[in-house]
């Protein structure tokens, strides 16, 4: 009988990218699950929970912005196809601007304000796990300072 010997995969990834691709992946199933409960108004809050796993103000952005976006495009390109959105909002369109053909404009408002507030979210949300972070070294610090002086009263 022969046997087969199967090699794990070695997977060297990076700390801050693992949180980055798990704060991504649950920010969108959060955005996912906002938007079909047709609550888009809370929107912010995907972006400010996966901003909470990443420790630069960066990286807490672009996830926000990456989770929100995304959903939200697919979710468009889900109700024009579907739903006869773009009509919809070329008829919105004509009665803003004056005219018909102006749906895509208020298509790319749509994706803009995804954008914003998914960059918004996460900024807040990173902004609060570096803040909690520091702190947390300050009070460290200072706690190890207090006990090496008084293990050591001769310094």
């Amino acid at each position: 009988m022969i046997r087969i010997k199967i090699k794990k995969p070695k997977m060297n990834i990076d700390p801050d990218t693992r949180n980055f691709l798990i704060s991504f992946i649950i920010t969108g199933l959060i955005t996912f699950a906002l938007t079909y409960a047709e609550i888009w108004q809370l929107i912010i809050i995907p972006g400010i929970i996966g901003g909470l796993f990443n420790k630069t103000m960066r990286r807490g952005i672009y996830c926000g912005v990456l989770g929100v976006s995304l959903v939200w495009i697919f979710y468009l390109i889900y109700l024009i196809g579907a739903k006869n959105f773009y009509t919809n909002l070329d008829q919105f369109a004509g009665l803003i601007f004056g005219g018909l053909g102006y749906g895509s404009v208020i298509l790319i408002l749509i994706i803009l304000f995804g954008i914003l507030f998914g960059a918004l979210g996460g900024a807040i949300g990173s902004g609060i796990m570096i803040l909690i972070i520091s702190r947390h070294e300050q009070s460290t610090e200072t706690s190890l300072k207090a006990t090496e002086t008084s293990s050591n009263p001769n310094k």
